[in-house]
């Protein structure tokens, strides 16, 4: 009684600490992760229906935390079963598969995108099954099959079209865009973004938005139009921070990183690029991770650092070759090919750039066959191979042309005038030392570079009005509170009276449960006594029936019957003795056991010892019993047979756990053994055979020893 008094002592301080932190602090108690997630938080709370809501938090969760995604599309997949939802099922398969894709985990996303499949075709749910196709072709994307990605974007676009699906249309838009981009096709990427943010005004999408924005500043860097890419980027970081999107705002500072490094930038790039690299590790984004270790590498390896770039494309290309990304596995061998090729170590370079040569070749990915080349080029002018050098340079430098590759254009025309003047064409190199003076200008250009700081200011002077307004907010937001805590108050009072209330039932419904449990108790107690009489009885018969019985060996068998009854009885004589009912001490039980046994079977020539070693176990009934039956057979046939010929020997039982936390149950004797021939499973005696059955009813294994006497063990 004291301890519920205690416990409802201890429930009343806390809901009283409950309602004066609601009282002070309301807004303490949860998240404000977006104003979508609130409004679906909020929701959730009011819905009986709960399963298309929580996808609905799972799918915006994606882009805020993965982890918490997860849990909730989990969630959504444990509820649609309770409500019998089949299309809440499926989309949340979907959904759990597409946060697998996205921590790199593909096999697994794959199950779930079978499964989701298999529910949507049987709903006939044409939009779920494009959502399924569409995950498939990303997956495709990041696996670097480019070919087959593309082919099934296309067949999604025309499906969406076909069935007026808005936002899969600007998915499938999208992302032909990036392998357009990838292939060095700039100006149909670019198309293709154009169209997908066209679409994006029709359609609340944010998140599509941000991407667009962020794909399109990359498309613009390659160009050599920083200014764009920079205000590209630049508005999908507000994007992305105002719906506080922390799975893409890292990629964002990536890029901006990135442009900032094309602009010589080196401090800003860096520091940009250890931001994304600390929220990537913070949501644990192996992707993006990979893409920031190669920016990181090659800012430092323009700073003369050698040791630390190659430490950053070591660790970006571990990390492609984790995730099967056969774009970033290219890029980090042909990094990494520079890295050897400024050390001097010309051999490894010419490898590894020779390898990535030829998977970009299989891959189609054109603007890496451009920079391997360019470095070939380099490679082969170091070693005055000035022919072979110039091959490659201009085959990179009329690729380049073809793709509009403006940083990579500039950087094949200085090293075309190096190389002419090494062999000796004084007029060839000023020819390209001219055009590359012309691009480097450009590159350098302070308007540039005053306009993209110009936008800097900008995005942060809207940040901090946001940041203002949303103070103003607050402040009313406080003005309100303050208006109803006198309403409060009284709701306190009102809680309060609901709490003692409640502890009132509690401890009621406490005595109620505790006294029918004691009924049960007793109940349970006088059912194990009666048929421990029942057993007695039934062994009683069994004892003057054989008396009636001339044949011994018949005699025997009904005195064995009856020796295993009495070991059952045994066992509910201990359980209605005892205040636990559900288990009782094997090792006492045993001991009762084994005395028995010992007083029935007593042979006055041989004096026999026994030894127990069975501390502390504790069995349930369902064990207990069919456990007691095998020690009451093996005893017996210990105490019949082992020590025949013999004037003395010794018992040992003993039941421990072993490392894998099973039991091991023994009884050895020293006696003369049983014969090397004897099979358990095949043993004709209805003893060893009952033992056969009962092991496997407790599904253990039991194996046999005649190695100076006979032992018996059991695992289970």
């Amino acid at each position: 009684m004291q301890d519920l008094i205690k416990s409802g002592k201890n429930l009343f301080s806390l809901l009283h600490l409950l309602c004066l932190i609601l009282f002070f602090c309301p807004s303490t108690l949860f998240s404000q992760e977006n104003i979508v997630t609130d409004s679906l938080n909020a929701l959730l709370k009011q819905s009986k229906n709960k399963t298309d809501i929580l996808n609905s938090l799972a799918a915006e969760c994606q882009y805020i935390s993965p982890a918490r995604s997860l849990m909730l599309s989990s969630e959504a997949l444990e509820t649609s079963k309770k409500e019998k939802n089949e299309k809440g099922e499926a989309y949340a398969c979907y959904y759990i598969a597409s946060n697998y894709l996205s921590l790199g985990q593909y096999d697994t996303c794959l199950k779930m995108l079978d499964r989701s499949e298999t529910l949507f075709r049987k709903l006939n749910n044409i939009e779920g099954l494009l959502h399924i196709s569409n995950a498939r072709a990303n997956l495709r994307y990041l696996q670097g099959n480019l070919d087959d990605a593309q082919q099934q974007f296309q067949d999604n676009l025309l499906n969406s079209e076909k069935n007026n699906l808005p936002r899969i249309r600007i998915s499938a838009l999208t992302n032909i865009g990036r392998i357009n981009w990838l292939r060095g096709k700039t100006a149909t990427a670019l198309s293709y973004y154009n169209e997908a943010l066209q679409k994006c005004d029709s359609v609340k999408t944010p998140y599509m938005q941000g991407m667009i924005h962020l794909l399109t500043g990359i498309v613009y860097q390659d160009l050599g139009y920083y200014e764009l890419a920079a205000s590209k980027i630049l508005s999908s970081i507000q994007i992305f921070e105002r719906m506080n999107y922390l799975t893409k705002l890292p990629y964002a500072y990536n890029y901006l990183g990135s442009v900032c490094y094309e602009m010589q930038d080196d401090d800003n790039a860096i520091n940009y690029l250890r931001k994304a690299s600390y929220g990537l590790k913070q949501i644990g984004d192996d992707w993006g991770l990979a893409i920031s270790q190669r920016f990181m590498g090659r800012a430092f390896r323009r700073l003369k650092l050698q040791d630390s770039a190659e430490y950053f494309y070591r660790n970006s290309l571990k990390l492609a070759r984790k995730l099967n990304d056969r774009s970033g596995e290219i890029s980090s061998m042909r990094f990494l090919g520079e890295v050897f090729l400024d050390q001097g170590k010309g051999d490894s370079a010419y490898v590894l750039l020779n390898e990535s040569l030829r998977k970009s070749m299989a891959l189609k990915d054109m603007r890496e066959r451009v920079n391997i080349l360019y470095d070939l080029g380099i490679l082969n002018d170091r070693q005055n191979n000035f022919i072979r050098s110039l091959s490659l340079l201009h085959n990179a430098g009329y690729l380049a042309d073809s793709l509009d590759l403006f940083y990579e254009n500039m950087l094949i025309n200085k090293q075309l005038a190096e190389t002419y003047e090494k062999s000796g064409d004084l007029k060839s190199s000023l020819k390209y030392y001219k055009l590359y003076k012309s691009l480097n200008d450009t590159v350098n250009s302070s308007e540039k570079r005053k306009n993209v700081d110009e936008l800097q200011l900008r995005y942060e002077t809207e940040k901090k009005n946001n940041e203002i307004g949303a103070l103003r907010m607050q402040q009313r937001i406080q003005q309100v509170r303050l208006k109803n805590q006198r309403i409060l108050g009284y709701s306190l009072g009102t809680v309060l009276i609901l709490v003692i209330a409640f502890i009132i039932v509690l401890w009621y419904n406490y005595r109620q449960k505790k006294k029918a449990n004691e009924e049960k108790e007793i109940l349970l107690k006088e059912i194990h006594h009666r048929v421990k009489n029942n057993l007695q009885t039934i062994s009683s018969l069994l004892s003057l029936q054989s008396f009636s019985i001339g044949d011994d060996k018949v005699k025997d068998a009904v005195r064995e019957s009856q020796e295993r009854v009495k070991s059952m009885a045994l066992i509910h004589q201990m359980l209605y003795q005892q205040e636990k009912l559900s288990e009782i001490d094997f090792g006492q039980y045993l001991q009762k056991l084994v005395e028995s046994i010992s007083s029935g079977y007593h042979n006055p020539a041989a004096r026999v010892s026994y030894h127990i070693d069975c501390d502390n176990a504790r069995l349930d009934i369902d064990t207990a019993i069919p456990l007691g039956l095998i020690a009451n057979e093996l005893l017996i046939n210990a105490y019949k047979y082992a020590f025949n010929g013999r004037n003395q020997g010794d018992i040992f039982i003993s039941l421990v756990r072993n490392n894998t936390n099973k039991y091991l149950f023994r009884i050895k004797d020293n006696g003369i053994g049983l014969p090397g021939h004897i099979s358990i499973d095949k043993a004709e005696t209805l003893g060893l055979r009952l033992v056969s059955l009962l092991v496997r009813q407790i599904k253990g294994n039991i194996a046999f020893s005649t190695t100076g006497g006979t032992e018996f063990t059991i695992t289970f």
